[in-house]
This record gives structure tokens, C-alpha cells and sequence, in this order.
């Protein structure tokens, strides 16, 4: 049981490798990214329902969620049709996230991609845009996917800046104890 959420982790990790080469919406595509996507919602509570928890853990669970993302933007940006201003706070988006990255390597020295339930709750809507895109128009999916994304990368960030240690399993500012 020790090894299962990174094995998990992992998985995820080595999937985005066929996702870079497979046409998106797809059968075999999105076989590939249900398992990626199931893989991120469980091997967390795993770890922690099991007492696994480790710092190398949540690096490979970072690591495997920022790869499965760009990955999944490398391949579906080219065939959404999506607003120039769309485009543009996509790629605000993800210059606001490396900030959050580089701010916590600056302060602690070590790659540091908090899992905070704000971060979460954007991947969990990032896992089922395939699915809204099939009914909703890709613009507004967007729109309200890149506001969370805003909301949880403005929040690791202020975090990186203001606390005074690292906890990679930091919920957010609204879950700590006053």
C-alpha cells in the first residue's frame, strides 16, 4: 500500500507521453485521460487514508499534474476554437502559475506546487472540459475554468510570499486556523 500513490502519480506522469500523440476526443485519447484524471483525484486521499504521505509524493504529484496540463493546452489549444482574449489570459494563466513556482523556489530552494483545495478544484474542472466542451461553448467553459485557475494561482502565490514555512499540503487562506 506504501507505494500506490506514487505508482498513481506516476501513471499519470508516463500518460501524457501518449496524450502528445493521439488525436484529442478520441476514444483512445480520452481513455488515456480518464486514467490520468482518476489517478490525480485518488492518489492523494490514498496517501493520506494510508499514512503514506511524502515530500517526494506530493513533488511527483505536482510534477505529474503541471505535465498533464501543459500537455492537455499543447493539444487542445490548436483545435478549440477559442477568442484571441481567451488565448491571451491562457498563457497569463500559466505565466502566473511558473511565478507561483519560482516565488516558492526563490523562498525554499525546492520546486514548490502547493495543493491547496483552490488548485485542486481548477484540475478538477480542467478533468471534465472535454465533457463540457461537448455542450457548452469552448469561450465560456474557458472563461470560467481561467477565473478559477486566477483564484488559485493568486492564492499559491500570496502564499509563497507570506508564510513563514513551506507546507506543500496547505488548503488556503479561507481552511487555516485563526
Amino acid at each position: 500500500m506504501k507505494y500506490i500513490p506514487n505508482i498513481l502519480s506516476t501513471i499519470r506522469l508516463i500518460s501524457v507521453i501518449p496524450l502528445l500523440f493521439l488525436t484529442p476526443f478520441e476514444l483512445p485519447f480520452m481513455m488515456i485521460y480518464v486514467v490520468a484524471g482518476v489517478s490525480d483525484m485518488i492518489d492523494g486521499p490514498i496517501a493520506r487514508k494510508f499514512a503514506v504521505t511524502s515530500e517526494f509524493g506530493a513533488k511527483l504529484d505536482s510534477i505529474a499534474d503541471v505535465s498533464l496540463v501543459l500537455v492537455v493546452v499543447f493539444r487542445l489549444m490548436p483545435i478549440i476554437e477559442i477568442s484571441r482574449a481567451v488565448t491571451i489570459w491562457i498563457f497569463i494563466a500559466i505565466a502566473m502559475k511558473f511565478l507561483a513556482a519560482l516565488i516558492g523556489y526563490i523562498r525554499y530552494k525546492q520546486l514548490v506546487i502547493l495543493h491547496n483545495y483552490a488548485n485542486k478544484f481548477f484540475i478538477l474542472a480542467l478533468f471534465f472540459f472535454p465533457v463540457f466542451y461537448l455542450f457548452i461553448d469552448a469561450n465560456i467553459i474557458l472563461t470560467v475554468m481561467l477565473v478559477l485557475a486566477m483564484i488559485a494561482f493568486l492564492e499559491e502565490i500570496y502564499i509563497n510570499l507570506t508564510s513563514t514555512e513551506l507546507d506543500l499540503n496547505d488548503k488556503g487562506i479561507l481552511f487555516r486556523n485563526r
